[in-house]
C-alpha cells in the first residue's frame, strides 16, 4: 500500500484503518475515532475493536455520553472552554496509568475560534485543537516514540507530531481530509522563538511563495512501513 503523502517522518494513508492497523509499526496510538452519537453517518462510525491488537499505550477521544467500548485505565477530560459549564470530551487511556488529567483548550468550531485557539479551522466537525494534541504528545509520549492516529481526520495529530518532531502514521479514508491534512501539513508552524527555546505558540501560517512543493505531493511508489510491532 503506496502511502499518500511521506515527508519529514510523517506518513498518510489515505486508506480504510483496519486494513493499514495490519502492517503498521507504532510505539503509542492517538486518535478521535468516530463516535457513534456524533455525525455517526457521515464519518462512518464502527466499534473501534481493532485497537485491542496493539497493546501500546493509547490515548482515544470519545463522546461525553456514549458507552466507551474498549477496556481502559483512566479518564481525562478535554474541557472545550465554552462556558457552558458542560462541554466536554472524554479522553480514554488505554494500556497505561490510572492518574487522569483535565485539559483546557478552545474549541475549533470557527475561524473565530480558530484565532482564540491560535489555530486553523479546517472545516472539519470534530477538528481536534492543535494546542490539545501539541499538550498530549507533550505530556504522554516518550522522545522517540512512534505515534499512530488511525482517524486522522483533517491532520491535527500528524501536525503537532510534526511541530515536535516525532514520526507520526495518519490512516483517513475521506480523500478530501487527506488533501486539506497535507495542505497544513505544507504550512509553517510558529513554534520556535529566535532563542532556540521550544515555545508553543500556536496557530500556523502559509509558507512562503506556492503552497505546495514537489516533496509535499503524496509519494508515489513508497514501500508501506514495515513489520508490525504491538
Amino acid at each position: 500500500m503506496n502511502p499518500y503523502y511521506q515527508k519529514s517522518g510523517i506518513t498518510l494513508y489515505n486508506a480504510d484503518c483496519r486494513e493499514v492497523a495490519r502492517f503498521v509499526k507504532c510505539d503509542f496510538i492517538l486518535s478521535d475515532v468516530p463516535y457513534p452519537d456524533y455525525y455517526a453517518d457521515e464519518y462512518g462510525y464502527f466499534p473501534p475493536m481493532f485497537l485491542n491488537d496493539f497493546s501500546c499505550r493509547q490515548l482515544i477521544f470519545w463522546s461525553a455520553k456514549a458507552e466507551f467500548p474498549l477496556d481502559y485505565t483512566a479518564i481525562h477530560i478535554w474541557d472545550k472552554k465554552t462556558g457552558a459549564g458542560s462541554e466536554y470530551e472524554r479522553i480514554f487511556e488505554r494500556n497505561g496509568q490510572a492518574n487522569y488529567k483535565v485539559f483546557r483548550h478552545y474549541f475549533i468550531n470557527s475561524t473565530v475560534a480558530a484565532s482564540f485557539g491560535g489555530d486553523v479551522f479546517t472545516g472539519h466537525k470534530s477538528q481536534k485543537p492543535i494546542k490539545l494534541m501539541r499538550d498530549l504528545i507533550t505530556k504522554f509520549v516518550p522522545a522517540g516514540a512512534i505515534i499512530f492516529d488511525p482517524f486522522s481526520g483533517s491532520g491535527s495529530t500528524l501536525a503537532a507530531a510534526r511541530d515536535l518532531g516525532y514520526e507520526a502514521i495518519g490512516c483517513e479514508l475521506s480523500e478530501k481530509w487527506c488533501s486539506v491534512s497535507v495542505e497544513r501539513l505544507a504550512q509553517q508552524s510558529l513554534f520556535t522563538l529566535p532563542n532556540n527555546r521550544l515555545h508553543l505558540t500556536g496557530g500556523i501560517l502559509p509558507a512562503q511563495g506556492d503552497l505546495f512543493t514537489p516533496e509535499d505531493l503524496p509519494s508515489e511508489g513508497k514501500s508501506p512501513t514495515p513489520a508490525p510491532r504491538r
